[in-house]
């Protein structure tokens, strides 16, 4: 019993984690992206920096936009030395851009129901899987 409470226990927290990241592109990342589309920053021209798209710069998203960051695969920045600071979405990533981080709006309530259903079905499941174990075992166990 003891090692199907640990992979039960296991799932929950891979659960936590997968809500806690999708919030985290949604709501943060999220939120950066769809002001980019919104704004029309589709071309190197066209880039905005972070205060012309009324935000104000969040260590999250510079981290997300370092050299290597999966943000960077779709926000770009301009080459021109002068349009640092500024980012925009190529033409041919918008459809990616909006399929990886647009789609419903999440905010911080959503999540935080999700966790709480996610934390009373785990606890329901953990208090009452060694009796429906055992009852699986009997309905099975024809008296051998």
């Amino acid at each position: 019993m003891l090692m199907q409470n640990t992979v039960i226990q296991g799932i929950f927290i891979g659960l936590i984690f997968a809500v806690l990241a999708v919030g985290y592109n949604k709501l943060v990342i999220g939120k950066f992206v769809k002001a980019l589309i919104k704004s029309e920053a589709n071309h190197p021209l066209r880039a905005k920096s972070f205060e012309q798209l009324g935000m104000a710069q969040n260590i999250f998203i510079k981290l997300a936009l370092r050299k290597r960051g999966t943000l960077r695969r779709i926000v770009c920045e301009p080459e021109d030395t002068e349009m640092q600071g500024r980012f925009y979405i190529p033409e041919d990533k918008l459809y990616r851009a909006g399929r990886i981080y647009g789609g419903k709006d999440v905010d911080i309530l959503m999540i935080a129901a999700v966790l709480i259903i996610l934390f009373l079905f785990f606890g329901i499941v953990l208090l009452y899987l060694p009796n429906f174990m055992d009852m699986v075992h009997n309905a099975f166990n024809f008296g051998g």
